[in-house]
């Protein structure tokens, strides 16, 4: 009997090893299938790369060494891309993220996980958020002064250092909350902007109070640029998405496109009429005559300038100095109006 119980003993003793083992082994399984899950969609959610390029670009590493410009070209942190006078550069920050910087512009790429963040030190980029963001990860846009906080937007910030520091932003859909800090005055300030306005940052190093402010313009079709128009244009899921959410016409956005087109021609055509008219006054001394003496006896009309469609852009005027209350003049109905906004609350 007592051997019998001893093997029984040993027997029951490893079927409990055998099942620790087994038990062990799925839980390690486990942990390494989490593992890999969450460092592929880490990965995803961080991988930047360039897209497409054109004209003179240049891409600089965290040290100040340079990269070769190559398609699906991988970015680190730490990465920086500048563009010429005739270049143009877009990068996507992940699947949903992609964002283009026009001509003589700068960008720096800092990623921290999920946190990305872009800072402008020149020029301008255009955005496009095409998903909205998680609430763990971060997209932040950022100038000198200025941070814009993306979750899923489209639209242009600029800033142009050569003029006192201008910092402005388009939101072509959606909404996005700005802050603003004065580096003189350690003042900083927010506010919200909707689709189809433009904000306006001005700072103020004389003064206690109130040394940031804020203007919002609604703007419209007419009001963009050459290189908004053309990305929003040339994509008609983004295209209607503008449309969707401004209240802007599909229609005026191409023709205003069109119209920028025809005031600044390609210089191609332009060397092309240059040579046609070169070729024509070298035919001869008769011809030539011929041609004066006809031009001064019927003189050519000016062409009268067509009137154009929408009128100046508004002054950049600086607003006048104004009391710490919210001042607000904003026109109300069904009709699209303009607005023109002054406002330093905090939100």
């Amino acid at each position: 009997m007592t051997e019998r119980k001893k093997t029984k003993k040993i027997s029951d003793r490893k079927k409990f090893e055998y099942a620790i083992t087994a038990l062990t082994s799925i839980i390690a399984i486990a942990f390494v299938v989490l593992f890999i899950n969450s460092c592929q969609n880490g990965y995803q959610a961080t991988n930047m790369r360039l897209l497409h390029s054109e004209g003179t670009v240049t891409i600089e590493n965290a040290k100040g060494g340079t990269k070769p410009v190559s398609e699906n070209l991988k970015f680190q942190s730490g990465d920086a891309v500048s563009t010429g006078a005739d270049g143009v550069v877009s990068v996507g920050l992940d699947d949903t993220k992609i964002v283009t910087l026009e001509n003589n512009s700068r960008a720096e790429f800092i990623q921290n996980g999920k946190n990305l963040e872009l800072k402008l030190t020149k020029g301008a980029v255009f955005f496009n958020v095409t998903q909205k963001l998680r609430e763990d990860e971060k997209f932040e846009i950022k100038t000198a002064t200025m941070t814009a906080g993306i979750r899923g937007t489209s639209g242009y910030v600029y800033y142009d250092e050569n003029a006192g520091g201008k910092e402005t932003i388009t939101l072509t859909d959606g909404s996005v909350e700005i802050s603003a800090t004065n580096p003189d005055t350690g003042e900083t300030k927010t506010a919200r902007l909707e689709a189809g306005n433009k904000l306006t940052v001005y700072l103020y190093s004389g003064r206690i109070e109130d040394s940031v402010e804020f203007q919002i313009d609604e703007i419209d079709e007419y009001e963009l640029s050459e290189f908004v128009l053309s990305i929003i244009t040339q994509d008609d899921g983004l295209m209607k998405k503008v449309c969707d959410h401004t209240g802007w016409n599909k229609d005026k956005l191409i023709k205003a496109l069109n119209d920028i087109g025809n005031k600044n021609p390609k210089p191609s055509e332009t060397t092309e009429a240059t040579t046609t008219t070169t070729e024509g006054t070298t035919t001869g001394t008769s011809e030539t005559e011929s041609e004066t003496s006809e031009t001064t006896k019927k003189p050519t009309k000016k062409p009268t300038k067509k009137p154009t469609r929408r009128p100046t852009r508004r002054p950049t005027k600086k607003p006048a100095r104004r009391s710490t209350s919210r001042s607000t003049s904003a026109t109300t109905g069904g009709s699209r109006g303009s607005v023109n906004k002054i406002t330093g609350s905090k939100f």
